[in-house]
């Protein structure tokens, strides 16, 4: 090689070992400035990183993957490599970095730093020529993987897939969340066409979002489906109908349709203390998220349909995702029968009712899969 070309070559490694520099310090440097010098940035040359792992990989068929110490001559090279490497290009000026201790582990060097006093593992390859940040636990992708793909498979479907002769169809809300009285809106009307030939029920998210009035009337509105179910979708409609949902609105209602509001109190104060919930709205430390009181009177189902907010639609066991307008919620339903009944063929509204309190179609362009939900 000439002694021109040899040059050449040299300036041109140097400008792009200064551009990697600069652009490294720039980087990290303004996360310093933030006042978040314990965030370790590092730079990572995607095929390097690929290549270390492959050589990884390799010497992993050769070698044990425990960590076996090394001598003091070795450690010292090590930490000295890496120390270069590490001040030099990998972390903002002035951050604090200490080697803790230098392993050999599945043919390559460990190395334990505390970065800005964070603890972090590093690997670098036995010539002292590549540095791993991180190494990539094949096994933690993989259980990655297997939860994402056990969560798809839990998504909810837009047609029911196990039939049946008489559905079972459960709608959980929060009793003040604004896109499950949306969601009930739409859905009474549904039950009210398909009577009989399904069996219905409106349950309740295992905690509550909307403070004391939500407890009160989720227990309000079970005690009237448990002990009066012919009035309940009547109450319901009304109660969904008012102003704004309160006290007042919600004992006008069930004076209008004759529930018996002594039977309901009693029923309430019964059920609260059986499931615990004053108690448990009272005792913060058991808050759902640090949050939000547990309401654990359909806790059970909660469960075992992996129900996360309001609302959801089950039927026959499934979560059902569907528009929230009687003509969508109807077809879902349907869908879930060996045979569909003449009520199936009944036209509703394509009309989204209004989220929260009040009559009217949905104005504000809320998504179908809009929620309430910790």
């Amino acid at each position: 090689m000439s002694e021109e070309k040899k040059s050449k070559e040299e300036k041109n490694d140097k400008k792009e070992n200064s551009k990697v520099a600069n652009s490294t310090t720039a980087c990290c440097g303004d996360e310093h400035k933030k006042g978040n010098g314990s965030i370790f940035v590092w730079l990572i040359i995607i095929i390097a990183v690929i290549g270390a792992i492959i050589f990884f990989q390799q010497k992993q068929g050769n070698n044990g993957s425990e960590a076996k110490p090394v001598s003091d001559k070795v450690s010292k090279e090590v930490s000295k490599a890496a120390m270069d490497l590490i001040e030099g290009q990998l972390v903002a000026p002035g951050t604090k970095v200490d080697i803790k201790e230098v392993a050999e582990e599945s043919g390559l060097y460990k190395i334990k730093l505390s970065v800005a006093d964070q603890e972090i593992t590093s690997y670098m390859t036995k010539d002292k020529k590549k540095f791993i940040p991180q190494l990539i636990d094949v096994k933690e992708l993989e259980n990655a993987k297997d939860e994402k793909n056990k969560k798809n498979k839990t998504a909810p479907l837009t047609e029911v897939q196990a039939k049946s002769d008489k559905p079972n169809v459960e709608l959980f809300v929060m009793s003040y969340c604004p896109y499950g009285t949306q969601m009930e809106k739409g859905y009474l009307p549904v039950i009210k066409t398909l009577g009989n030939s399904i069996d219905s029920k409106i349950k309740f998210v295992d905690y509550s979002m909307h403070g004391e009035k939500e407890i009160n009337e989720n227990l309000r509105q079970y005690c009237i489906e448990k002990n009066e179910p012919n009035k309940y979708a009547d109450y319901l409609t009304c109660f969904l109908a008012s102003k704004s949902g309160s006290e007042q609105e919600s004992k006008a209602c069930m004076k209008k349709f004759g529930v018996n509001a002594n039977s309901v109190k009693q029923c309430m104060d019964t059920t609260d203390k059986k499931y615990d919930i004053t108690k448990l709205a009272k005792d913060k430390s058991t808050y759902v998220s640090g949050q939000f009181p547990q309401f654990n009177i359909h806790k059970e189902d909660n469960e075992k349909y992996g129900v996360e907010g309001s609302p959801t639609l089950v039927i026959n066991g499934e979560l059902i995702q569907t528009g929230r307008d009687s003509e969508s919620i109807l077809k879902a339903i349907c869908s879930a029968f060996n045979e569909q009944p003449e009520a199936c063929k009944k036209e509703l509204s394509t009309t989204s009712p209004s989220p929260g309190f009040g009559t009217g179609a949905d104005k504000t362009g809320a998504s179908d899969s809009a929620g309430c939900g910790a």
